[in-house]
């Protein structure tokens, strides 16, 4: 049987671009392509999903843990991940940044809460991934999880995206969202960049609610951001 690998992480922390990477491993099958949304596959499909591969990676699709506000049906998957040997990788960003991606796609609460659920589901994260670590050294990311996963290379991280096919680029559900809007070559296909970090330190005051500003700070805080 295929070894699963899902992906998980608040939206906006780069769990897609630690997708496309993984076509730098040997004997792998990416789930990203049309019929899965461009590159998000709903929990119960991926479960489900059978290979001649040797590992399988996909990526979460809202409701999903570690990525969306608590549900009941985050226990349920939980559960699933320990029954079935998921190995599961959490990305996580710096919540400034996440909030201020994409026009503010990301509301703060999503944030603060996916950041939470690492206590609730700790012992099923084989590996946690920093946005900002796979930007300035994909290379030790890589090399991390070959040895944690037992994963091959066959290309280096730090030669994306050469090595990752166009129309990886071409089909993706947020190009496809935004055509005729103009902004839709924000999301082609692009080197590993330091822009995308530390862009506004403090807009998240004007973001978040009073309420949220002290969670946001000490989930900042938590991840060692502050």
């Amino acid at each position: 049987m295929s070894k699963k690998i899902f992906i998980t992480g608040c939206a906006k922390s780069g769990t897609t671009l630690l997708l496309r990477m993984c076509y730098a491993f040997k004997d792998t099958e990416v789930l990203y392509r049309e019929g899965f949304d461009g590159h998000e596959l709903p929990f119960e499909q991926f479960v489900s999903y059978k290979s001649d591969k040797k590992f399988i990676i996909g990526k979460r699709h809202p409701p999903a843990l570690l990525s969306n506000v608590t549900t009941m049906a985050l226990d349920e998957q939980y559960k699933e991940v320990k029954e079935q040997g998921i190995v599961i990788i959490n990305v996580v960003r710096d919540g400034r940044d996440v909030v201020l991606s994409d026009g503010n796609y990301v509301r703060p609460k999503r944030w603060i809460e996916s950041v939470k659920q690492r206590k609730s589901y700790e012992d099923v994260i084989i590996m946690e991934v920093k946005y900002e670590d796979l930007i300035r050294n994909p290379e030790q990311i890589q090399r991390e999880m070959e040895e944690k996963i037992g994963l091959e290379s066959k290309n280096e991280f730090s030669e994306y995206p050469d090595y990752v096919e166009d129309w990886v680029f071409d089909w993706n559900v947020s190009v496809l969202a935004r055509r005729g809007q103009g902004n839709e070559n924000n999301y082609g296909k692009r080197k590993l960049s330091e822009a995308s970090i530390g862009k506004d330190l403090e807009a998240y005051k004007k973001i978040c609610s009073s309420v949220e500003v002290p969670e946001f700070e000490q989930c900042l805080e938590e991840l060692g951001y502050i």
